[in-house]
């Protein structure tokens, strides 16, 4: 006769047992990622006109960096593509970056076009140039997020805060302190700037 701590212990290891087959059953299933064959990723290659050859196509694609005092910088684009000749360079198109700041408010970078290097983590922005943050808009040619810097350079700059617009060659920001620095390529040349009437 069996004794009922026996009938439990044989329940228990029944119930475990049968745990861990769904769980690798589901995982089985469900491996988190698309595994591309070689020939499927080829004839998609070839089947696209407007893809070179060597180069592959992803949509919807997101990239997380961390700078040093941990902040969080995620990267997402539409579409990506990846060169053969150049895998450590990803080309993003209509791209959103955007982070919490120290001070909790976000900043976000909106451009049509952009390189994320993976080596540096460092991101080329450029084709419409927004950043926004608080009631700051500045539009730019082109900037760069230099990762060990924590620093955005950008060129050819309109700096608007709702009360004051403001020229500059290239302009600064600091993404730790929120700092903004402006300076004009000619040393003649003052920043150009007026202070909008309410």
């Amino acid at each position: 006769m069996i004794s009922n701590k026996n009938k439990a212990n044989i329940f228990l290891f029944f119930v475990l047992s049968l745990s861990v087959l769904i769980y690798g059953f589901f995982l089985y299933k469900n491996k988190g990622s698309i595994e591309i064959k070689e020939d499927e990723f080829v004839s998609k290659i070839n089947n696209d006109p407007n893809l070179e050859s060597g180069v592959t196509k992803f949509s919807d694609v997101e990239y997380k960096t961390f700078s040093k005092n941990n902040i969080e910088y995620i990267t997402k684009g539409k579409s990506a593509y990846v060169s053969k000749n150049r895998p450590e360079i990803i080309n993003l198109e209509m791209v959103h970056s955007f982070a919490k700041l120290k001070d909790g408010s976000i900043l976000n970078i909106y451009s049509n076009k952009a390189q994320y290097l993976k080596n540096t983590k460092d991101i080329n922005y450029y084709d419409n140039v927004k950043i926004t943050n608080k009631n700051i808009v500045i539009n730019s040619k082109s900037a760069s997020f230099i990762s060990n810097k924590n620093l955005i350079k950008l060129n050819d700059v309109v700096y608007n805060d709702g009360q004051n617009l403001i020229k500059a060659d290239i302009v600064q920001l600091d993404t730790i302190t929120n700092n903004l620095e402006m300076f004009m390529k000619n040393k003649k040349n003052r920043v150009y700037g007026f202070r909008k009437q309410k």
